[in-house]
């Protein structure tokens, strides 16, 4: 060995052999209820996002990314897993993750990795032990109970019927906080602190999951006036789209100054880590995963125009925009237009880590890899469920599946109301309800959707009151 390392050294090559035989590093940005269309790079016309669009662009895009479910927990669980969340025994989001489940960063632990949590958790508690660092992460920081802060200025307190605070929502930042301080500001900076304190012979996992843009919603004023300014100037007016079924009235244009500028912030952080990987070189060796958990609220963002949005199956609820970046791998600027899934998050990590999952560990997603290398994965079967309705958003409660090889969506309600089917692959906002016209692809559809809901219904946390006996009886229970 001495011998060889003299070679390398006289021809100059210890420190390339070096860098390429380290493993990657891996950051995993990950946005609560961002919306399929609230990036500059998926065709947002009023938020800016500068820098996540160079990050996309240097990467591959994944303009059809589903989600496990379309609200927080299950959805987190699910990429932590490679699991589907009924698998778990979750569908919302006060469902917490198994106790013992092992997740991503107990297997990269174990290969070595540094393993830090940044950031919104929820999917776990401390009395079942479900915590990050009782699952595999070394350092948490930010990650709580908690599914939004009380608010996203410091101290982040709730603010419980307007009274004084209650506590904070994100405890372990309390102390070294400032008036005036923004939460993705504050993140941001530990995150640093970990790059900064890291062991450099080390490679680390950073589980970045930032809070924004969760209600309640939240940002700087002077970025709010900046947005209120330019929706003016550009004379966009507000307009809104009646949900048929409940009703209610959902925003449809981009009118909305408050969560732009939440976005922007979130845009800040991105480019600011992204610096910060290239600073301390290691952006070449890391890869970079980015997605949001589910889709976006509609009472207060357009998810024109996809139908749906957070809580609903629809598209706008499932949908969510996605994308990843690793110098020498992925081609950049490239796209891969057919269907992923987050759980593909677990299995790529893993395989691009060059870990094994283990036989004992089955999961529902696939590595990513030969997608990066310009290839097609297998088509797939994806399926939702949430039997609860929020009218406030035009969710009714329901299950549905989306069949990749034929392009068509079947939904079941568990409401009283007709069953819908749409054909994505021509009809993306789900207007045109197929049902009536092809009854044989319902039965068949709605054969395989029971089936795998009441594979798992029986260890489920059941539906509310009024949509149990409901659900049960249209899943034939």
């Amino acid at each position: 060995m001495k011998w060889v390392l003299k070679c390398l050294l006289a021809i100059g090559l210890v420190g390339q052999v070096s860098a390429e035989s380290k493993q990657p590093n891996v950051v995993f940005f990950l946005v609560d209820d961002l919306g399929w269309k609230d990036l500059g790079c998926f065709g947002a016309e009023l938020y800016e996002t500068p820098n996540i669009d160079k990050l996309c662009a240097e990467g591959i895009r994944f303009p059809q990314a589903y989600t496990s479910a379309a609200i927080c927990s299950p959805a987190r669980a699910t990429a932590l897993t490679g699991q589907h969340c009924l698998k778990l025994g979750m569908w919302n989001h006060h469902h917490t993750l198994p106790k013992e489940q092992k997740i991503l960063p107990h297997y990269l632990k174990q290969a070595g990795y540094q393993t830090w949590h940044v950031g919104k958790w929820h999917i776990g508690n401390e009395r079942q032990k479900t915590m990050p660092t009782n699952l595999g992460f070394d350092v948490n920081i930010g990650g709580w109970t908690a599914w939004g802060p009380g608010s996203y200025f410091w101290p982040y307190n709730w603010m419980p019927n307007g009274k004084s605070p209650k506590r904070t929502s994100v405890p372990m930042l309390k102390e070294g906080g400032k008036e005036g301080e923004y939460l993705t500001d504050r993140l941001t900076n530990e995150a640093f602190k970990l790059l900064d304190q890291r062991d450099a012979e080390k490679p680390f996992y950073l589980n970045f999951w930032y809070y924004t843009v969760h209600n309640q919603k939240e940002a700087k004023a002077d970025v709010i006036a900046k947005y209120e300014k330019k929706i003016a100037e550009l004379g966009i007016k507000k307009t809104f789209r009646v949900d048929p079924k409940t009703g209610s009235k959902l925003l449809s244009s981009e009118t909305n100054a408050l969560y732009a500028a939440m976005i922007e912030s979130l845009d800040e952080s991105v480019g600011r880590m992204v610096a910060k990987l290239k600073e301390i070189g290691e952006y070449e060796n890391t890869l970079i995963v980015f997605f949001s958990d589910n889709g976006s609220t509609t009472d207060d963002v357009p998810c024109a125009p996809l139908n749906g949005g957070k809580n609903s199956t629809y598209e706008a609820g499932v949908r969510v925009p996605a994308f990843m970046v690793w110098n020498g791998h992925i081609t950049p600027g490239s796209e891969y237009t057919k269907p992923i899934f987050i759980g593909d998050v677990f299995n790529t990590v893993m395989d691009g880590t060059e870990q094994e999952i283990p036989a004992d560990h089955p999961t529902d997603g696939t590595s990513l890899l030969p997608v990066f290398a310009g290839n097609d994965l297998e088509p797939r079967k994806f399926y939702w469920y949430f039997p609860d309705s929020r009218p406030h958003w035009g969710q009714r409660a329901n299950a549905a599946m989306f069949d990749e090889k034929t392009g068509m969506k079947y939904l079941m309600f568990f409401t009283g109301d007709e069953d819908e089917l749409y054909d994505i692959s021509e009809d993306l906002g789900e207007t045109t309800n197929l049902a009536q016209q092809k009854p044989e692809v319902v039965e068949a559809m709605q054969k395989q959707l029971k089936s795998f809901v009441k594979t798992y219904y029986p260890k489920l946390p059941k539906p509310p009151g009024k949509f149990k006996a409901k659900t049960a009886a249209r899943l034939g229970l």
